[in-house]
């Protein structure tokens, strides 16, 4: 942290604030939804469906906004963030979690390439990885945080107490980042990018958008459905995770420098692979549990995207190409839910799961085509590419 200067602090105060959004949501969330409202998984694919609808619209979010500072619309999106959750405190229907969800969801797509750009932009020397990995682990200290806090108050805060504080959390992460340079709009940059020579990176992103949103809409919700896993259960084995994951990003950051994308990528998709396999095959709840915790450490291989695009585009590309990936992999992400729950719903559970085995074997097989590239110069680069 003695490094950092002051852009990057505030950006780690904002991510500390989304941080702490989702150490109260991934606990909570679950068990508030099948004890509140009765749920069933083809729901909860309807409901994660329609939540990941704002990111097909983040291309076009980054765009119209192209022309205000980046960390006045980064603050704007967190608020907009912490207004959705704190919202959860007064829902009784499914009709009220899809609206508010859709509320925070909103947010949150805008705040992700912004994210990606400005802590590319803010971070100093060229290895991009390291400060990364310090990023993510501010993220997972604040999620330990409120996790914590989930464990020894939620018998007297309830749901809608510990959702009003995770939403007053993001907001005053958002309020931090407004006083960050807005120095991103040095160079003139594209409105929207889609070029070949990132083909890699969309198709890499619309695979992670699949894999990630099975995962991450079905595998506690099979936990509780179907294991009767209880919210204190469910909260000790995210404070778990977040640990492993806290302690291990920088290291993950550090060998995405040392190692290259490829290899961290593709140890991540192998990973990955057994993990679903795990879920779709074993019956018991611990092994279940450790599955959960190597899913998500495994997920950090994320880090070497974002390193990977730095290398391969100028500096004007960055912010609408992330853009752009975030809209690939929601494209993804819209379908993965709804078409897990039906499958859920009409046959079996584990279909799910071993579609998500699926995807990540293709994204191995697709990772081997990784061979990053120092920028060129714009002109060579459209010469080349256009």
């Amino acid at each position: 942290m003695k490094s950092w200067n002051r852009n990057f602090r505030l950006l780690a105060c904002a991510v500390f604030g989304v941080g702490a959004f989702f150490g109260i949501l991934f606990p909570l969330f679950n068990n508030f939804i099948v004890e509140r409202i009765g749920i069933e998984a083809h729901e909860l694919g309807y409901m994660e469906a329609l939540r990941e609808i704002p990111g097909f619209l983040n291309a076009l979010f980054i765009a119209l906004m192209m022309r205000f500072a980046p960390p006045i619309v980064g603050g704007i999106s967190l608020i907009v963030m912490g207004l959705g959750m704190a919202a959860y405190s007064q829902a009784s229907s499914l009709s009220a979690i899809i609206i508010f969800s859709l509320v925070w969801s909103l947010g949150f797509h805008a705040w992700i390439p912004l994210q990606g750009a400005m802590a590319l932009a803010y971070s100093e020397g060229k290895e991009k990885g390291k400060p990364l990995g310090q990023l993510r682990s501010v993220a997972s200290l604040a999620t330990l945080g409120t996790i914590v806090l989930c464990m020894f108050a939620v018998d007297v805060l309830e749901f809608e107490g510990l959702f009003q504080v995770g939403g007053v959390l993001a907001a005053i992460g958002g309020i931090a980042i407004m006083f960050a340079s807005p120095r991103l709009q040095t160079q003139r940059e594209d409105r929207f990018v889609l070029r070949k020579r990132y083909r890699l990176y969309y198709l890499l992103s619309f695979l992670q958008g699949w894999r990630k949103q099975i995962f991450i809409t079905f595998a506690i919700f099979a936990l509780v459905k179907l294991y009767s896993t209880d919210r204190s259960m469910i909260i000790k084995l995210i404070l778990i995770n977040q640990v492993v994951v806290f302690i291990f990003s920088p290291l993950m950051g550090w060998l995405v420098d040392k190692l290259g994308e490829r290899i961290m990528l593709s140890a991540s998709y192998l990973g990955l692979f057994f993990v679903f396999i795990g879920y779709a095959v074993l019956k018991n709840v611990n092994q279940l549990y450790v599955l959960y915790c190597i899913d998500n450490f495994l997920f950090v291989g994320g880090i070497a995207l974002t390193t990977y695009l730095s290398k391969i585009a100028p500096p004007k590309d960055i912010k609408p190409t992330l853009a752009m990936g975030v809209t690939m992999n929601h494209i993804a992400s819209v379908t993965s839910p709804l078409v897990g729950g039906l499958i859920w719903m009409k046959f079996d559970y584990r279909l799910v799961f071993l579609g998500g085995a699926v995807f990540a074997l293709i994204s191995l097989i697709v990772t081997q085509w990784i061979k990053a590239q120092p920028v060129v110069m714009d002109a060579e680069l459209e010469m080349a590419t256009d």
